[in-house]
């Protein structure tokens, strides 16, 4: 047996406070069965002194020149121990009653699936046109919307190690890699219960019309027939939704 259960990777730069938030909260769980492994990508000598300071707590620290959060995440995956692994940005927090309730029974909660899927809640902070929470998808609504997002995810780490965020993308990898599964058969077990409360100002909650290009460069690779010629209609129609809600 693993003598973690959940391996959590959290890219950060710069933002200490976010960091000690996430890591501060996990410790309060289950400092035996949570490994917990930090990818900084520098720039700050304050993140770089407290992690430093609390390397006895952190398995595996990485600081490095910033090469993208999922650079960062490709890397923190493969250094993992644990059996499932869960990425988390600096400022989410997991939530405690559903960690600890996984923790004490892993195996109530299916043992047969590589993907657990759950629901996040987002904070009062969230962009405008951002619901309050997300509900656990994993079904062909990912062909149109990013609805299930890496923070209600656990992987095991079977699963994740065989597979790698394409980091030519630099706000969609986690997307393109959860529609390329569902795509390709991988079956995920999901959960009613809130898994984490995720931080506003994610890079995906800026929607520049560059993010809709992203997106597009992504879909006409993963998407056939129908579905991928009328995406460009699709996200322009998206994208002045999105001007529009946050004017």
């Amino acid at each position: 047996m693993d003598r973690f259960l959940v391996s959590v990777v959290i890219p950060t730069k710069s933002n200490l406070a976010g960091l000690q938030a996430t890591v501060e909260s996990l410790w309060a769980i289950d400092p035996e069965r949570i490994e917990i492994i930090v990818v900084d990508g520098g720039g700050c000598e304050a993140t770089k002194a407290w992690l430093v300071s609390n390397q006895a707590r952190i398995h595996h620290i990485r600081s490095a020149a910033d090469g993208g959060v999922y650079q960062a995440m490709n890397y923190g995956k493969q250094c993992a121990s644990g059996s499932w692994i869960w990425f988390a940005g600096a400022g989410d927090l997991p939530a405690a009653e559903t960690w600890e309730a996984f923790l004490k029974d892993p195996e109530a909660w299916g043992s047969t699936c590589s993907l657990h899927v759950f629901g996040v809640e987002l904070d009062d902070q969230r962009e405008g046109g951002v619901p309050a929470r997300y509900l656990a998808r994993w079904d062909s609504s990912m062909r149109w919307r990013n609805t299930t997002h890496h923070q209600g995810i656990l992987y095991q780490r079977s699963l994740i190690q065989t597979h790698a965020f394409d980091s030519s993308f630099r706000v969609l990898a986690d997307y393109a890699l959860h529609l390329s599964m569902w795509a390709n058969g991988v079956q995920a077990e999901l959960h009613d219960e809130t898994w984490s409360h995720v931080a506003s100002g994610g890079l995906s909650r800026a929607f520049h019309s560059s993010l809709y290009w992203e997106e597009w460069r992504m879909k006409k690779n993963a998407l056939s027939g129908w579905a991928k010629w009328v995406h460009p209609v699709w996200l322009v129609v998206k994208f002045l939704s999105k001007r529009i809600t946050n004017r």
